[in-house]
């Protein structure tokens, strides 16, 4: 926030000479309350309306304002005005004039306010700009753009002696970035959108409360992990007196279920930090307390916590409310100087993808909820965020009511001078260095009042974020690090504001004279690579240490994903212009990599809808062994973040669900790979591990192993007994008959309990002619392969039809829940089934659709029972296809 002392005090000595004159009416109660401002605003460039106050609110021509989003960005509101058409078709985003972007524009709203007392304070928060602002309250100039800038600024402005009863006129003019401003950015994911993210894209809000408020509330906790039956609590409350004179408070605590209340008296104009702790009231020791954890190792449990504010006549000054959780993050460096994390004294894997926010920064919270499911859904465990992301707290909120770590850090186009508007020189023959490679040459030089303003960038998003318990850890760089003297003012921050949560000098691969080692590694890939690269590669992004952005390149999604963003007339042959407009920037603008391995894996595609359905096998067969051989390597490996998870506009690129929330099998294959007990195939040694992922032992359970040929004969079966597994811990059980007669056979795993059901499957197709890497030729974005796996035998599978029932199960919520049961009833193995949730006219899917399993194989006779769930609103059918083809709807 905005240092009160420059700001708070002059204006409020000013308002305590004012308030006397002031034509408010005093009232018995205050009205206290906090609105979100994000109706009722409309925009219009200064080009037409002009630069003078006065001039703005005469000029009313209807045709010349524009509804506003807010959040959002100045072209996202343009968009959904109709003034440009969807520019996520095709490359109509390269039609839209920059230069209607490069002078200022207006944002205006009328506030209406009732009761206005005349002992009350009035304040409005602005939690993200873009770049800068000058603030007017009824043609009263609050602040200007010399001191409202910064996109990562949060800022809290007194407008009480601005303010009226009745209606009052808010103005604000956004001036867009400029070179070297430090601004969010979406980097080689997407094109830059004209406007380069101008406008208010987070929220403002309007506080009304007494002369004495509360400016934030802070609770951490503390316990033993190796004794969890007792918890300490610790909260401390920021209050502001306004007013002239002393006064009386009556501070009250609900925390936890316990009421705590301290009596204060606060100086004119004082500011200061109210703490709460176990030495002063034994009832924030919390008995038993229920712990925050991590999705798959147990409930994300939270608490909630009450302050009020009571003045001298016990008349409610203020109110905060916040949620929090109980739970102790540790890290660590192993003996190979890899990063690793403990949550609650228990050892983690971090199984996390690469989160990202709407290219026109909309507040879109009913996807951000859909996402946030999938990311659960899926077995993930954590999001880095290249930024730090999101409208407001919502998304943060549903990652701590879902069990999903935060990793947040700043974008890593300040790192990049090409992405801060300046010449990126590089000698000849380094344009494929990574920064890491040669950060002293190409990265940003900060100066010293940049350095200022990254460092008030870090406060205030650190006290903005600091009570939810999704928080893992800060990063401080991404393809670069911090200087020295940066660094110690972000570690200075924490431990001031939140000193339960750890800081990472970077997410590659740096050391910091302060810190030490990050004990991460971003070495690629980001382009294809096959299966059992995960396993071979002992130095680049194989499965050891810490992966902090790494995958297997592009996901191609569905065919009518693809029909949405492709015009018809470039939606065939795939390698065109269109189809790699829609792809990354500079290295990534090509789908050559994926198209070759595609091609000569599974053989040629005669048209779109093939080539969709063959890529679901490539994305399939690609995602799930990085995932897999992570997990069955994570004493070494300490985590692994698949760039990316989603994205912020259609494309073909790191994706494991697309812009219109439609999951390709990479979501499936990643989903079968975070098993939370995972039987897995080994592509290097072709052995087979299993691995409990869980806090329980595995008690008389058996493996059974089984392996097919093409013509669905069963050429191997194996029985392994499970007596006992420890959790947390991976074994290596058999290795694998090779099959070398058979081009491709199928390898089928499933752990059984003591009854005999399947806890846990997967199912793997092999080829005899094995993957060759070429590993004198790689570069940092990936290694290319010599030879590939022949799977065009799958094309000589003969056909199987499936039956099908559907069963409603339930309602959830806002959605349905259906049994779908599939039956095999011949003695020919069916293969890589997808099911795509379809509306009545077929147009179209159904989404969002969480699907337990999909892209899935059926044994001879075997049945199988899924389920999906859709929202409740929604008609649907299900469509099947297989891999020789067939489409059949049910």
């Amino acid at each position: 926030m905005t240092s009160f002392s420059t700001v708070l005090k002059l204006q409020f000595g000013l308002l305590a000479c004012l308030l006397t004159a002031s034509c408010r009416q005093a009232s018995t109660a205050l009205p206290i309350a906090e609105n979100v401002l994000d109706s009722g605003w409309v925009m219009a460039p200064s080009q037409v309306v002009g630069d003078e106050v006065d001039k703005v609110l005469e000029h009313t021509a209807e045709n010349d304002w524009y509804p506003a989003l807010v959040p959002g960005t100045v072209l996202g509101a343009l968009v959904e005005a109709g003034v440009y058409p969807d520019p996520f078709i095709g490359t109509r985003m390269d039609s839209i004039p920059a230069q209607v972007f490069q002078s200022p524009w207006w944002f205006k709203k009328s506030l209406y306010i009732h009761n206005l007392n005349s002992e009350e304070q009035v304040i409005l928060y602005l939690d993200g700009i873009n770049y800068r602002a000058d603030i007017w309250l009824n043609q009263q100039l609050i602040a200007d753009k010399d001191s409202i800038y910064g996109a990562f600024r949060q800022f809290a402005l007194p407008v009480s002696r601005a303010i009226k009863e009745g209606e009052n006129q808010l103005l604000i003019k956004i001036y867009p970035p400029q070179v070297r401003d430090f601004y969010m950015g979406f980097v080689d994911w997407a094109p830059t959108p004209a406007d380069h993210f101008m406008g208010i894209f987070r929220d403002i809000r309007l506080k009304r409360s007494g002369s004495v408020f509360i400016e934030d509330v802070f609770v951490e906790s503390d316990f033993d992990v190796c004794d969890t039956s007792n918890a300490e609590l610790k909260a401390q409350v920021a209050l502001r007196n306004a007013s002239d004179r002393p006064e009386q408070i009556t501070l009250a605590l609900r925390i936890a279920g316990q009421q705590l209340k301290k009596q204060i008296v606060l100086e004119p104009f004082a500011h200061r930090i109210v703490s709460f702790d176990h030495r002063d009231f034994p009832q924030l020791q919390i008995k038993n307390p229920k712990l925050w954890w991590p999705n798959g190792l147990g409930a994300p449990s939270l608490y909630k916590a009450a302050v009020k504010l009571y003045n001298k006549n016990q008349e409610l000054s203020d109110s905060n409310y916040l949620t929090f959780g109980i739970r102790k993050i540790e890290t660590y460096r192993n003996s190979n100087q890899g990063r690793h994390y403990k949550i609650n004294g228990r050892d983690i894997l971090i199984k996390a993808a690469g989160w990202v926010d709407d290219l026109f920064l909309r507040y879109l919270p009913d996807k951000d909820r859909a996402q946030i499911q999938y990311v659960q859904d899926m077995g993930l465990n954590a999001l880095r965020l290249e930024g730090v992301w999101a409208n407001n707290q919502h998304l943060y909120d549903l990652c701590d009511q879902y069990g999903i770590l935060v990793m947040p850090r700043w974008s890593c186009q300040w790192e990049w001078p090409d992405y801060l508007g300046l010449p990126l020189e590089m000698k000849a023959g380094d344009e494929n260095l990574p920064i890491n490679e040669g950060v002293e040459r190409y990265a940003i030089k900060l100066m010293p009042k940049e350095k200022d303003l990254l460092a008030t960038y870090f406060r205030d998003q650190v006290k903005w974020l600091r009570n939810h318990p999704s928080i893992l850890t800060w990063l401080g760089g991404s393809d670069a690090m911090p200087p020295p003297d940066l660094e110690q003012r972000y570690l200075d921050t924490l431990a001031k504001y939140a000193p339960t949560t750890s800081f990472l000098i970077s997410a590659g691969e740096f050391t910091s004279t302060i810190s030490g080692k990050s004990g991460m590694k971003m070495n690629g890939p980001y382009q294809y690579v096959p299966p059992v690269y995960w396993y071979e590669d002992k130095k680049l992004g194989g499965a050891y240490g810490f992966n902090s952005e790494v995958g297997p390149g592009p996901q191609i999604p569905p065919i009518k994903s693809i029909e949405k963003m492709i015009p018809p007339a470039y939606r065939w042959p795939a390698d065109n212009a269109v189809w790699n407009y829609h792809s990354g920037r500079k290295d990534f603008a090509s789908l050559s990599i994926y198209l070759e391995a595609l091609q000569k894996r599974y053989g040629p595609s005669p048209n779109l809808a093939t080539l969709a359905f063959k890529a679901q096998l490539l994305n399939y067969e690609a995602i799930r062994p990085m995932f897999e051989a992570h997990v069955m390597n994570r004493k070494q490996a300490g985590g692994v973040v698949q760039w990316m998870l989603n994205s912020p506009w259609p494309e073909f690129y790191w994706q494991l669900y697309d812009y219109y929330l439609m999951p390709n099998a990479a979501y499936f294959g990643t989903k079968k790979a975070l098993q939370p007990i995972l039987p897995l195939y080994n592509y290097h040694d072709r052995s087979i591990y299993l691995s409990n992922d869980t806090r329980q032992d595995l008690r008389k359970h058996q493996l059974l192993v089984q392996v097919y040929n093409l013509q669905s004969q069963l050429i191997s079966r194996q029985v392994i007994p499970i007596d006992q597994m420890k959790a947390n811990h991976v074994v290596k059980l058999i290795k694998v008959p090779s099959g070398k007669q058979e081009p491709v056979t199928f390898l089928h795993l499933a752990v059984l309990n003591e009854h005999g059901q399947a806890v846990a499957d997967n199912f793997y197709w092999l080829s005899a002619q094995m993957d060759t890497l070429d590993w004198n030729t790689y570069s940092w974005f990936y290694t290319p392969s010599k030879e590939f796996a022949n799977f065009r035998p799958l094309s000589e599978l003969p056909p199987v039809k499936l039956e099908m029932a559907k069963k409603f199960l339930r309602n959830e919520g806002a959605y349905q829940v259906w049994q779908i049961t599939l039956k095999n009833t011949s003695d020919k193995l069916s293969f890589f089934n997808e099911l795509q949730l379809m509306n009545e006219s077929l147009t179209d899917n159904v989404l969002p659709v969480l699907w337990s399993d999909n892209y899935l194989s059926l044994l001879p006779y075997e049945v199988k029972m899924i389920t999906v769930r859709y929202p409740e609103d929604q008609n649907a059918r299900i469509q099947l296809q297989s891999v020789n083809g067939e489409v059949k709807i049910f």
